[in-house]
Order: C-alpha cells, then structure tokens, then sequence
C-alpha cells in the first residue's frame, strides 16, 4: 500500500469504491511515502476515527463490490456497541513474569481479559494467575498475589505494561497498530483476502531492536519475527480469532492464540483492588549509582548482596521491593565473576552477564539489567 490518495475522494457520501487491479496500481505508485504519512496524520487530528482509517486499510485489499460506506461505518458501529467484553487468551509465558515476556519453550498460560467500556468510562482488567493489571483509565495497578507486592501508575499505561496484550483491549487496536505500523514502515508484509463470511489479515514481520547481541530475541512479541493472524467477520466487523507465530529454528511456534471473546458479556465489578497488595507508586524511582560504568554498577549492587549492604541498594531497589522479593534468595551471597555489559532488543535496558554464588551453594548465571533513572544513575529493572 503505497498511496491513499486515490482512495480520499472515494470516502464522499453515496459513493461505493472497486478496488480493481487499476486502482490498486494506482494506490502503489501515485505518491511518495513522506506524503503518504502526513496525509494519514491529517486523517487522524482531522476528525476521521482511527476506526475509519482501519477500515479502509481492509477496504483497499478485499474483494471488489463492497461498499466503502457499508465498511466504514458497520465496523464503527460494531465497535462502538461493545461495552462489556470478556476475553481468554493462552500465552507460552511465565505466571509471575511481566505481561510482555513471552518463551517458545514455555507451556501456555491463561489469560482473563476483562473490560468494560462506554462513552465515559474505560476500564480493564488481565489477570494471569500470578500476576495481574487493571485500571480504571485514572489509575493502573499491577500486583503479584505471592508477594502481597505491586505498583501504582498515574494514568492508563497499558501499553507498557501490558506491550502486545495491550492491543486486545478494544478489538479495534488490534487494526489500529497494524494500520499504524504499515503506514511506517515497519520491515512487515501484509495480506488480506476474504473468505466466506471472514476477513482474514496476515502480518509477517521482522523482529523490532538491535540483535547484535541476541540475547532479547523471541522474550517478547515486538522482538521477534512473527506471523499474526487475524480473523474478522465480515458483517459484524468483529474480531473472531486471533493468533501469533513466531518463527524460530527455521518453523513457526504459536505463542499466543486468543480462544474466546465474548463481545456481549454481563456487566459485573472488574476493577478492585485488593486491599491486602502494598502498593508503591512508580514515580518513587530510586536515584541510583552515579558516576560508574555498567559493569561497575553491576559488581558494587551484587558484592552489596554478601552483607545486605542498604546504603547501596537503596539506591537501586525501592527498599520494600528488595526485602520481599531478593533478600530472603540473596543475602549472604557470593560474588564470582561479572562480564562485559551488552545491549539487546528495542528497550533502554543495558545488561551485564554475571556468576553469583549462594548461601546454599549453588551457582547462578544471568544477566543482570540495569537501567538508568533521570539522575544518571544506575537502578536494578531485571535478572536477578
């Protein structure tokens, strides 16, 4: 798709659009890409829903006689009547482990998506087993049950921390991203077609970050070259199925598959925070190590483990995070060996390998993340 400027004129009440082989030559080659992006700006701060964008993304690809009008506003209707919706979705993930994190070696985990949605209110709710998120569009919590611990974000981050789950959280974002992601370029390959009663929208993309070092590669969706497949119907304009394959070893592994939605759902009380989680904001960054080197960081903050040194991990760790989570596994630790920090993947995160012996004796081999807070400081963020 490489021009939508045919297409605009098309958008006029009473008007159908053919997408003939012509026109679709026409879509490839009438415009550069620069232009192609601020036409599709002006689209979105001009009044035309994303919905709408997304829309028409399908309608330039699926067969000709459909009508642009009967497209465009069937799918904005069938979006905009799905208030209450309940979701399963199976991830190769961890129970305990960030939303975002995804392991092709990994058996799948259920997903509970819940969300309630009107034209003033936007709440959600992922629950996985050991951890789980929900926001009521003002505030977000995200808490493991085992540790009684969580975090509390101003604001609706879903994408951060939920990453691809993000997408399922109004079934139009699901076209959204994709549409986003096509209009810049993002290294993908999309094809529709229609089939029956189903709209079917295929995605092969690359994998998003620096590999040089490969250590990122296939821990997340946007880290991976994947396949994702989805299924719309084509009179309710609703999402039926959902898939994700990420190829590894030369073959595709589904990691994510979504196996129910139901878009009619009984209204029921999908946002309460348990009162027994302590909660911490996250704005109650930690300053950090200042002045050291990645691997230096990383030897100060792991030798500090040996005596539980809290003039240096206070620094990293909020303190209440450290003594429920690392203190118990690491105190009287051992440090052996650190190595050369390294980046991977699209985050801000620099890791450095390191050997750590423990106070039963056994060894452990990992990379520890380090991430720098707006001080210039170093703070723990992962791998222990």
């Amino acid at each position: 798709m490489e021009d939508y400027n045919e297409i605009i004129k098309y958008l006029e009440p009473r008007r159908d659009i053919k997408a003939s082989d012509e026109l679709r030559k026409k879509v490839r080659n009438s415009i550069k890409r620069d232009y192609r992006i601020r036409i599709a700006r002006k689209w979105l701060l001009g009044g035309i829903s994303f919905s709408a964008v997304a829309a028409l993304f399908l309608l330039v690809l699926i067969p000709s006689g459909v009508s642009a009008k009967e497209i465009l506003w069937e799918a904005i209707d069938a979006l905009r009547n799905s208030e209450n919706i309940e979701m399963t979705v199976e991830v190769r993930t961890r129970p305990v482990e960030n939303f975002r994190y995804i392991n092709v070696n990994d058996d799948f985990v259920t997903h509970h998506i819940d969300i309630e949605s009107t034209d003033s209110l936007f709440r959600w709710k992922v629950d996985k087993g050991e951890r789980i998120a929900e926001s009521n569009g003002t505030d977000t919590y995200t808490w493991l049950p085992s540790l009684n611990l969580g975090w509390h974000i101003v604001g609706d981050d879903k994408d951060n921390i939920l990453g691809y789950l993000g997408n399922f959280l109004t079934p139009r974002k699901i076209l959204e991203k994709e549409f986003e992601d096509c209009l810049s370029n993002k290294n993908a390959e999309y094809k529709v077609v229609k089939n029956g009663t189903d709209i079917i929208l295929t995605v092969h993309s690359s994998p998003q970050g620096n590999f040089d070092n490969p250590y990122m590669l296939n821990s997340s969706i946007a880290e991976s070259e994947t396949i994702r497949r989805y299924v719309i119907d084509s009179d309710s304009k609703r999402l039926r199925r959902a898939s994700v394959n990420v190829i590894a070893n030369n073959r595709e592994i589904e990691v994510l598959k979504v196996t129910s939605i139901d878009y009619d759902s009984q209204r029921k009380e999908i946002y309460k925070v348990d009162p027994n989680i302590r909660f911490f904001n996250i704005e109650m960054q930690p300053i950090g190590l200042i002045g050291l080197s990645a691997e230096e960081a990383a030897s100060t903050i792991l030798n500090a483990f040996a005596d539980w040194n809290d003039s240096i991990l206070t620094k990293v760790f909020i303190p209440e995070v450290s003594e429920t989570a690392y203190r118990e596994r690491f105190q009287g630790s051992t440090l052996i060996s650190v190595g050369r920090s390294f980046k991977s993947g699209y985050n801000n995160s620099t890791f450095v390998p390191y050997s750590l012996k423990l106070k039963d004796g056994t060894t452990q081999c990992h990379n520890i993340a380090l991430q720098k807070t707006e001080y210039g400081g170093w703070i723990v963020v992962g791998g222990l």
